[in-house]
């Protein structure tokens, strides 16, 4: 009896055991099956473009500029003007000596009236039959040269007076009052700079790039770290076979009168080249065989090699097999495996 009853407390104690050791393990697996999912911050994959960044040196031209000459020689009486002088389209800026031209002028008019006052007294004797009609005819032949010759004398004395042909600034001159200049004589130069022309040379991969009214980024050799904005104003026709460039004018405002015909720029293009996959820089791991990323497929963590393509702020460009829209993996990459379960993480803390 007393055996049977060591027996059955025996069986007792042995199902308990078991139960717990059945339960044990059955949390532990639960417990390990936790520990293997970990908890990442996932994002969509972009896509963007490669840039290359190509610099072309720009030399600046006045919107319009011209050497001022006088049309004739003759003696300097006026000098209107100091170098740097802004002027308006028709000051005078220099006059020569234009007595005999006015004297000349003078007498081509007085004979021009004599003319008319001939021709209205001989229209009148004609419409009375008192004259024929080629007399008639003879005077106002000689009045209409006489208009000519007036014209003329005027000629004469306008090219003796050099003005401004449109608003600028003038440059520095050698011409003084009392000076005998002749039509060869460089008097000034005269800059409308209100506006400057930036001409360079661009690379025949930029062509599609460049278009009319686009924004370009100049930089100033004499300010380098000033940032100035152009606006591309003409494209040349064809593409030059020798260097392999596109001739380019762009418009630069020159209102405060900083800068000066002349003066060299610095233009700035960033050529865009093929897409690759953004990856941010946190996203980005490196292993023995390179560089590599983690995406999340059917739920769990997956690497991806992948080579960088460029650098850029806060991201990297990076070739591999990557597809718009994957799930990548960008925070919490550190203690990834491979097949690893994943649990998504939100931004604020919960989790997905």
């Amino acid at each position: 009896m007393k055996l049977s009853q060591g027996m059955s407390a025996f069986a007792t104690v042995s199902v308990l055991l078991l139960a717990n050791l059945l339960m044990g393990s059955a949390a532990a697996q639960q417990w390990g099956n936790r520990e293997q999912a970990a908890l990442v911050v996932t994002q969509p994959l972009g896509f963007e473009r490669k840039q290359e960044q190509v610099e072309a040196v720009a030399y600046a031209e006045a919107l319009r500029s011209v050497d001022i000459y006088a049309a004739v020689g003759d003696e300097v009486t006026e000098v209107n003007f100091e170098p740097g002088d802004n002027v308006a389209a028709g000051d005078v800026l220099v006059q020569l000596d234009d007595r005999r031209q006015q004297i000349a002028l003078q007498r081509a008019k007085l004979q021009l009236a004599d003319a008319e006052r001939t021709v209205e007294r001989l229209r009148t004797s004609r419409a009375s039959g008192a004259i024929p009609q080629s007399q008639l005819d003879e005077a106002i032949i000689a009045r209409d040269l006489l208009e000519v010759a007036v014209a003329e004398a005027q000629t004469e004395v306008d090219d003796r007076r050099v003005t401004a042909p449109f608003a600028g600034v003038v440059g520095i001159t050698d011409v003084e009052v009392g000076d005998r200049i002749t039509a060869q004589t460089l008097i000034t130069t005269l800059d409308k700079r209100s506006q400057l022309y930036l001409d360079f040379q661009a690379p025949e991969q930029a062509a599609d790039m460049l278009n009319e009214g686009a924004t370009l980024e100049v930089y100033s050799w004499l300010r380098a770290e000033n940032r100035i904005e152009a606006e591309i104003a003409e494209i040349g026709s064809r593409i030059d076979a020798t260097n392999r460039t596109l001739r380019i004018r762009a418009l630069l405002d020159n209102s405060e009168d900083r800068y000066r015909p002349g003066m060299s720029f610095r233009v700035a293009l960033t050529l865009q080249g093929d897409s690759y996959p953004s990856v941010p820089e946190a996203g980005l791991m490196w292993g023995p065989e390179g560089a590599y990323v983690w995406v999340v497929k059917d739920g769990k963590a997956t690497r991806v090699d992948v080579s960088i393509a460029q650098r850029l702020p806060g991201r990297v460009l990076v070739d591999g097999n990557l597809q718009l829209g994957d799930e990548l993996i960008v925070e919490g990459v550190q203690t990834l495996r491979r097949g690893q379960a994943i649990e998504r993480l939100a931004d604020n803390g919960d989790l997905n």
